[in-house]
């Protein structure tokens, strides 16, 4: 929920709210609880930025960059390494580096 202060600024904040009743159950108003969240969301927000950032970077780099999870699987592949190879990223991922993309005498 956005919110503005009175000196302008502006807030987000993450509302939790119920019905209150009165003794017999009859819904008399709302009851909210407030959460700012602002920071949370400006750096959630540099996060994706810098990822995305490096993710551009990764894909346009003039190198074959590639990567691995644990279990030696392809996770990351980019233009350079599918020109330089041949294998699209499509064709890679999930698939063992070792078995398919290393030679036996390596």
């Amino acid at each position: 929920l956005p919110l503005m202060s009175k000196l302008g600024k502006r807030y987000t904040v993450l509302l939790n709210a119920t019905t209150r009743r009165d003794f017999k159950g009859k819904i008399t108003g709302v009851v909210g609880v407030g959460q700012d969240i602002t920071e949370v969301n400006a750096a959630m927000a540099e996060s994706k930025r810098i990822a995305d950032d490096l993710m551009r970077l990764i894909e346009t780099a003039n190198a074959p960059i590639f990567g691995i999870d644990r279990e030696g699987k392809v996770t990351e592949w980019n233009a350079k390494a599918s020109s330089l190879l041949g294998f699209t990223k499509v064709e890679t991922m999930g698939k063992s580096l070792v078995d398919n993309f290393i030679t036996e005498e390596f």
